[in-house]
């Protein structure tokens, strides 16, 4: 059993993300993201052995949307191999950034919640019509 220590659910998003790490810069995409975190696809190195573990990276990603580019610390905490031998995925707990910064995501990922919720309750209504209600078409 997988122990999970986040504090908010991570809402599926595919984000373009500029990554710099050690000098080098590379561009991934975010399978996830809340508040504090987030899932993202990281080249693999030359070097099998090499690991981003622990590792600070510094984060580029503009909120979609929004005109808003967030500038963020962060660090790995979660390291996969993925299906492709030439990209791992990394989670990534979000550990500085500025507080306009911080505010601009936090109202994108909640209009993010917001905008899923919409359209599950359109799409349980659409499949469940409720006794006792009339429904006109």
């Amino acid at each position: 059993m997988s122990y999970d220590r986040r504090k908010e659910v991570r809402l599926p998003v595919e984000i373009c993300v500029q990554q710099f790490l050690a000098g080098e810069s590379y561009l991934g995409l975010t399978r996830d993201l809340s508040e504090r975190g987030l899932y993202i696809t990281a080249p693999r190195s030359f070097d099998e052995r090499a690991t981003w573990f622990g590792a600070p990276l510094q984060l580029e990603l503009a909120l979609p949307g929004t005109g808003e580019t967030i500038w963020a610390r962060g660090l790995v905490c979660h390291e996969d191999s993925l299906d492709n031998d030439e990209v791992r995925g990394l989670g990534v707990r979000l550990i500085d950034m500025a507080d306009r910064h911080a505010q601009s995501l936090r109202s994108y990922v909640e209009s993010i919640r917001r905008a899923r919720l919409h359209n599950l309750l359109l799409q349980m209504n659409r499949r469940q019509k409720l006794p006792g209600l009339i429904h006109s078409y």
